[in-house]
């Protein structure tokens, strides 16, 4: 099972800081994360800007992603910032 951890206000939005899922496909495990919500995930199933996602502490996009292993842990954090 992959674990998850949500970071800053996707704690209190989601209501869990950490949860496990059994999938080995990243947009699948982030699609049954964000469900209707769409704080993750536009409608056209990308990884919205804003969202920082990293799989074993490196960004989601540097990393191989043929399929999730068990013992991968992703965490999902917003990049909060004004102008």
């Amino acid at each position: 099972m992959v674990r998850i951890i949500l970071k800053g206000p996707l704690v209190s939005q989601f209501n869990y800081k950490e949860i496990t899922i059994n999938d080995n496909n990243l947009f699948n495990v982030l699609s049954k994360i964000d469900g209707k919500k769409h704080l993750i995930l536009n409608q056209h199933n990308q990884i919205k800007s804003g969202i920082l996602v990293l799989i074993n502490g490196k960004d989601w996009r540097l990393c191989d992603l043929q399929k999730l292993s068990d013992d991968d842990v992703i965490e999902i954090i917003p990049v909060n910032h004004g102008g």
